[in-house]
């Protein structure tokens, strides 16, 4: 029926959404009527005291009411803007003020020979170390902790290639670290040379120019002054004649480069250097200059002139300019200092019966027509609260200058009623406030017209949401609605177009705002504590703050989860598990290693792993804390418990299988004594079909990026092998997949990776990411550069858990 297609057919509440036993008369009769009171009260005081003229008119409209004529003499205010661009002017004209910092050398010497003392500090360290690494002592480990915390603690920041080359000199000087067969260097090591070089070139930088603290481009005057506070005097200097910070860098940056020519990194580490000790001559006075600012904005005017008694201000018919309009805004302000549109009894008595007549329809109806809602406390309660609240945003936008009604969201409120009852509820609702906004904006039969169209086409298109994209093609469908009407409008009253470019920005507003019903939504559905399919869809979306962050922080995570997510999604599918659901889970259960991204092979670039430098045992607790660490940033962002799950089952109690089996080799000669579970994950086993199936499809994935040749014939031995040992290791005994669930997830997985495996021209060395860190190297790996001058080899390849299992 036509009813049924345009969503009209009552929509049967939820079980848990049914009425509450009944309670007295007096007191369900009583909680109707204060809610009922309390949305009147609020509309009521929604009405502005200023006149209604200022409502509905623009520059460029045509003025349609009586000739207006100033009752009182007043003054014509400056608008915002102009205000604005008198403060700009103010700070772009007043020159800014700087203290000399007179001890600016001593500083700088002090600086340097902190520098000193902790280069010679660090070197040591390694030398420490390395003695300790070529004669195979205990201390080894530590002595490279004790290194690494003192480079990174210093004052000095160099790169990893830097640090390797100044501390390669070092070592180089001493008998029983230099490569073997080089003579020994003699004279000043490295570092002490170039910290010499900076130290010169900015006592040379602050003796021809001062130096000012900030960028000399963020003083906007040609001049600015030198405060000594001493003498009280205030000393003008010329911009030109002085270094900014940048430029001071960039200066020195030059000279170094010609004092160490033919060699670019020696001139960065200087530079570096001359960074680190450097000292301006110049320290801006902020909060001084900001004063003389404050000083001069107190002194300007507010007003441009003056209207006086009797002078006309505005003839019907009149086209409205800038200046009219000015004189319109400033008699508004004039009357609202004046006490306002005088108060009378008539005349709120008129806006309480107004506001009664209009939200007794909305009542009425559900009285009549939907009794589960009116009889329901929270229900009723749920729908004056939506209404409550556009209200109070109508109240708002009429006391903000410049913002028209057209702003205000009423299209959320029709798409909460909508969603949260039914598609009827949502148009009353949606009467009801176009009715009172058309009042409360001076009986503007235009608004409430397309209001009413706009939202009305917003309710259908929600009525049967699904995915987020309808609320998208609603936002769109809203903007044209508006459009349509607002056009339609001027045309049949022949009123001048240049308020609708204005009214169709506002318009547009409304549109991006419908798009925050779909978060509000989630509230609501938060106060209920209920986890929906919108909720879902809420999460799915990458552009989250905490996936984007993921994205940016762990790319070759963010990589893995999303082709994880469409595994385990198509899987969920196949055997009629909440696929939403498992691709939600998906997204989010490798959270935790943003914390530490580096530790995983997918982030790593390529690069040397730092698990090169840990024994087996920390590098398996670091990969293990990837789970807690995921449930403690879940709960940080409030994802919901269902969400949360996916976190520390994905791995349930399996094996980190490299590191162990690179624990049980080293036990072989003579290591320590290996514990299994300190290799193991803390579990929980996954415990529904969903978070069984992503554990297959996060182990599925990593382990297909390894095969040099990922043919079906080998991706399907793959497949089966990780599930073979998952059911051997009885990691589903507490799920409820069946024999024949496992059996289409293994078909639904084969299917989706020879799809994304299939054949493609061979590019020579591919990148393979893989889900398990790199492996341990018993040996650690020097800086870059260091002892002979070369770069350190690189660390062996890696392989993946998933390729040990295989094994």
């Amino acid at each position: 029926m036509l009813i049924d297609q345009l969503g009209l057919k009552r929509k049967p509440l939820p079980a848990s959404e049914l009425p509450p036993p009944p309670a007295s008369p007096a007191r369900r009769w009583g909680i109707r009527l204060l809610l009922f009171g309390a949305l009147v009260a609020l509309t009521v005081l929604a009405f502005p005291e200023r006149n209604s003229y200022l409502f509905n008119v623009v520059v460029g409209d045509t003025w349609r009411e009586e000739s207006l004529v100033a009752p009182f003499s007043y003054p014509i205010l400056k608008t915002d803007e102009a205000i604005e661009q008198e403060r700009r002017s103010i700070r772009f004209e007043t020159p800014p003020f700087f203290r000399e910092v007179r001890d600016a050398v001593a500083q700088m010497q002090q600086n340097r020979d902190t520098l000193r003392l902790q280069m010679e500090a660090i070197a040591e360290a390694y030398v420490t170390y390395r003695r300790a690494l070529a004669r195979g002592l205990p201390t080894a480990p530590q002595d490279s902790l004790r290194f690494e915390s003192l480079r990174r603690d210093a004052r000095l920041k160099l790169s990893r290639e830097q640090w390797g080359r100044l501390l390669g000199d070092y070592i180089a000087r001493i008998e029983d670290l230099a490569p073997p067969g080089v003579p020994l260097r003699g004279g000043v090591p490295l570092f002490d040379r170039l910290l010499t070089a900076a130290f010169e070139r900015a006592m040379a930088t602050t003796s021809t120019l001062g130096v000012i603290d900030i960028p000399r481009d963020s003083v906007f005057t040609d001049v600015f002054f030198i405060r000594n506070e001493s003498e009280r005097v205030d000393e003008p200097r010329q911009k030109d004649n002085v270094f900014g910070i940048n430029e001071a860098y960039a200066d020195a940056q030059a000279q170094l480069a010609l004092a160490l020519p033919e060699d670019e990194e020696q001139v960065a580490i200087a530079t570096a250097l001359f960074r680190a000790l450097f000292q301006p001559s110049l320290s801006f006075m902020r909060e001084e200059t900001e004063a003389e600012w404050a000083r001069k904005e107190r002194r300007l005017s507010p007003t441009i002139g003056a209207v006086l008694e009797g002078d006309p201000i505005i003839e019907r018919g009149q086209r409205i300019t800038e200046e009219r309009y000015s004189k319109l805004r400033s008699l508004g302000v004039a009357q609202t200092e004046r006490g306002g549109t005088p108060f009378t009894l008539r005349h709120l008595a008129g806006k309480v019966m107004l506001a009664v007549a209009i939200l007794f329809l909305f009542y009425l109806y559900l009285y009549l027509l939907r009794r589960q809602i009116f009889d329901d406390d929270r229900m009723l309660l749920l729908a004056t609260l939506v209404l409550g609240i556009i209200i109070g945003l109508f109240a708002v936008a009429l006391r903000l200058e410049d913002v028209r009604p057209y702003a205000v969201p009423v299209a959320v409120a029709s798409v909460l009623l909508t969603v949260l009852f039914d598609s009827r509820v949502g148009v009353f609702g949606t009467l009801s406030l176009a009715l009172v906004g058309g009042h409360l904006v001076g009986d503007d039969l235009e608004f409430t017209f397309a209001t009413l169209f706009a939202c009305t086409l917003v309710v259908f298109s929600v009525r049967d949401i699904k995915n987020r994209g309808q609320i998208f093609l609603a936002a769109g469908m809203l903007f044209a609605a508006y459009a349509f009407v607002l056009g339609t409008m001027r045309l049949l009253l022949g009123i001048s177009t240049g308020s609708l470019e204005q009214d169709l920005l506002y318009a547009g507003v409304n549109a991006f705002l419908l798009l925050f019903a779909y978060p509000l939504v989630w509230v609501f559905e938060r106060l209920f504590g209920v986890t929906t399919d919108l909720t879902l869809l809420e999460l799915s979306n990458t552009n989250r703050p905490l996936l984007r962050e993921l994205s940016q922080r762990a790319p070759g995570t963010f990589n893995h989860v999303l082709q994880v997510a469409n595994l385990a999604e198509a899987c969920a599918d196949a055997v009629g598990a909440n696929a939403l659901l498992t691709r939600v889970g998906a997204l989010y259960h490798d959270i935790g290693k943003m914390r530490r991204p580096e530790m995983f092979i997918e982030n790593q670039g390529g690069g040397v792993s730092p698990h090169t430098q840990m024994p087996p045992a920390l590098s398996a607790s670091y990969i293990i804390e990837h789970v807690t660490e995921g449930l403690q940033i879940g709960r940080k962002y409030r994802l919901p418990e269902p969400v949360l799950q996916f976190i520390p089952t994905h791995h349930g109690t399996t094996r980190v299988e490299f590191f162990y089996r690179k624990a049980l080799d080293q036990e072989n000669e003579a290591g320590p004594d290996v514990s299994e579970a300190d290799f193991r994950y803390p579990g929980p086993r996954p415990t529904t079909k969903e978070t069984a199936i992503l554990m297959l499809a996060d182990s599925t994935e990593a382990a297909s990026r390894t095969l040099d040749d990922p043919t079906p014939e080998n991706l399907a031995r793959l497949v089966d092998g990780l599930v073979k040992a998952r059911v051997n290791d009885h990691q589903f005994d507490r799920s409820d997949l069946t024999f024949s669930d496992l059996t289409r997830i293994r078909e639904t997985l084969l299917k989706m990776l020879t799809s994304i495996h299939h054949s493609r021209i061979k590019y020579p060395e591919p990148v393979v990411e893989q889900d398990e860190p790199a492996p341990y190297v018993t040996r650690i790996t020097p800086p870059a550069g260091a002892g002979d001058g070369e770069p350190a080899p690189p660390a062996p390849a890696s392989q993946s858990k998933s390729e040990q299992d295989m094994k």
